[in-house]
């Protein structure tokens, strides 16, 4: 996961240009929301999908939900027709978006997260824990706690039922997040960060570990970087609905929903839809646009590539 983290870093300069300059009018030292919703294994779908919606904290979680509520009333699957309002928050000045498309037949890129590299991936994220737990100050319960789930997702590769693909989904999910956290800190440098997910298996194995996994990552490169002013910023704060027993952030997923949606049902290279509300995202939200962007993982036993799918209309 360390090499598609890098990859991705080293590979998207107008990603990141771009999201300079869609929040350039905005301070350093706010709070920000990353949404984030996914599309795996549906095999009437034509891709996996991982969107990530990162917006500006402009307005209470109120006040937010209300309009959602208004104007998108139901998630996309259950919709008719897609929602101006909702696509028109897409490209409102404080929304800017990643969504992720895997290619189906990769099988979440198996021949590069084979079970060994998972395997070998959470021992070294245990040394690394080791040594950052032992450090004066450091939050030993914290530390403890992931490290045990780490234990038991390294325990469980090994057993004849491993769900591979889920680990697979797990990691790739938290390397996507790790990536857009970093990128996010070094234009923004936020004083908070809150990363609200949909409710899947995906959050719920072992131990809600993949929050934890893009928050590592986080850190480890940010340290080799060498870029960190404050050490102690962002505050990370991690939410899925009903995870505190009582918030079902249904609108909050239903910005990344739309995305993950429309990226798992365009089919490739020939731009065809199944319905026409993923025409009706694709022509409002992701044609000609600047803050919305999508960006193709390819995955064979020789490479992984990543690229940015562009879509232009001249007319």
């Amino acid at each position: 996961m360390f090499d598609l983290l890098k990859l991705l870093i080293d590979n998207s300069p107008s990603l990141t240009s771009d999201m300079q300059a869609w929040f350039e009018k905005y301070r350093v030292d706010a709070a920000w929301n990353v949404y984030s919703d996914y599309c795996v294994g549906n095999t009437d779908k034509a891709n996996d999908s991982f969107s990530f919606v990162i917006t500006l904290k402009h307005d209470t979680d109120k006040n937010f939900s209300e309009y959602i509520a208004n104007v998108a009333p139901k998630d996309l699957k259950k919709a008719r027709k897609a929602s101006e309002g909702l696509i028109s928050y897409l490209n409102c000045p404080v929304a800017f978006s990643v969504s992720f498309i895997v290619e189906r037949d990769s099988k979440l890129l198996r021949d590069f997260i084979t079970d060994d590299n998972i395997h070998g991936f959470c021992l070294g994220l245990r040394e690394l824990i080791a040594l950052w737990s032992a450090e004066p100050g450091s939050d030993r319960e914290y530390w403890r706690r992931i490290d045990k789930a780490l234990g038991e997702f390294a325990f469980d590769v090994q057993r004849k039922k491993f769900n591979a693909k889920l680990a697979r989904q797990v990691l790739l999910t938290s390397t996507f997040a790790g990536f857009l956290f970093l990128t996010l800190n070094h234009l923004k440098e936020p004083a908070s960060v809150r990363w609200v997910t949909d409710r899947d298996a995906t959050f719920e194995k072992y131990n809600e570990v993949a929050f934890d996994i893009a928050y590592i990552l986080f850190l480890l490169f940010r340290l080799q970087s060498g870029t960190a002013k404050d050490p102690n910023k962002p505050q990370f704060l991690f939410a899925y609905p009903y995870m505190d027993g009582k918030t079902d952030y249904a609108e909050h997923v239903r910005l990344p929903d739309y995305l993950a949606g429309l990226c798992a049902d365009i089919k490739l290279p020939s731009m065809e839809f199944s319905h026409t509300k993923f025409e009706r995202i694709f022509g409002d939200a992701i044609i000609n646009s600047t803050n919305n962007i999508v960006l193709e993982i390819l995955g064979c036993p020789e490479k992984i590539t990543a690229r940015r799918l562009t879509f232009k209309n001249d007319h």
